[in-house]
């Protein structure tokens, strides 16, 4: 994702619906998108269900993106959420999803379902999730982007997102790698001191392996590239560097799965989901062979 032309939002009456409105518009604006709204009629209500509140919504939307000189179109349709969100996605071909996710979890979780995560692991293109409590006045263009890096093939992918939003000179990107703890790497007692983390086979080689990365990509963005190794539980280091570097927006890969290892295990990216304060992108790893290799050899060679 080099460039992004359309940008499509999913828009209801809800306070996590207006915040992933919010970056919606502000995507569409610094990228001189197209933004598409899509609201969803639920399959259990007539059609004119709420129709006189979501027109003056949609209204109110269109007068914000005229004002932000940006292009507007909305389209309304009955069904479930989810799949009328992947419907309108695979018609119009957007670069990115804007959904705003209630962080749901445990029993309410399982009980409600969580449209946002459904939506993950289907969709063919990046999916942005806004975590409730976003306030208008705190959102601003995405300058420190943190990645999480794991070397799998959703890698490659998320660098390339984050080089599409961290656009200006002025920009940050950190690129974030987790390893797990062992008896043959780090010490448990010596892990929160952080005195073996240098001297840990596993810990120099993601740094090798990191540093490396960080040149490549540094070759292909004027942006300045940091690199950061962290030990311990993927979920909770993630989500503990993104508050300390103060990113405001996360990048990860998301791997096809099936259904039933998605179910008993989760992805690391929905675990981080229901955890993190500033929005996601999530990248799904549907990128050919062939494609994969392309890119792969332009972060090595591009000058």
């Amino acid at each position: 994702m080099n460039h992004i032309s359309r940008v499509l939002a999913a828009i209801d009456f809800s306070k996590p619906a207006r915040s992933a409105f919010d970056y919606a518009l502000a995507l569409s604006q610094r990228h001189r998108a197209e933004l598409v709204v899509v609201q969803a009629v639920p399959p259990d209500q007539p059609f004119g269900w709420h129709a006189r509140d979501r027109r003056a919504l949609t209204a109110k939307l269109r007068r914000r993106a005229e004002a932000s000189n940006v292009e507007f179109t909305d389209r309304v349709q009955t069904g479930d959420p989810a799949e009328i969100i992947l419907l309108h996605a695979r018609s119009l071909r957007p670069d990115v999803i804007v959904l705003g996710t209630h962080q749901r979890r445990g029993i309410d979780r399982l009980r409600l379902g969580s449209i946002s995560e459904r939506v993950v692991a289907k969709a063919t293109v990046p999916v942005l999730l806004v975590p409730p409590g976003r306030q208008r006045d705190t959102i601003r263009p995405f300058s420190h982007v943190a990645v999480a890096v794991d070397f799998g093939a959703g890698t490659h992918g998320a660098v390339e997102h984050a080089l599409a939003m961290a656009t200006k000179a002025a920009d940050q990107i950190t690129l974030l790698h987790v390893v797990a703890p062992s008896s043959s790497a780090v010490p448990a007692h010596l892990i929160g001191y952080g005195i073996a983390a240098s001297q840990a086979p596993a810990v120099r080689d993601a740094e090798r392996r990191l540093d490396e990365l960080a040149v490549r990509v540094k070759r292909q963005t004027s942006a300045a590239i940091h690199t950061r190794v962290l030990i311990g539980n993927t979920t909770t280091e993630v989500s503990r560097a993104v508050d300390s570097i103060a990113a405001n927006l996360l990048v990860v890969g998301v791997p096809k799965r099936n259904v039933v290892s998605r179910a008993l295990f989760g992805t690391t990216a929905a675990r981080v989901l229901r955890v993190i304060r500033v929005p996601m992108l999530a990248v799904p790893a549907v990128i050919s062979a062939g494609a994969h290799q392309a890119h792969s050899s332009s972060l090595q060679h591009a000058a």
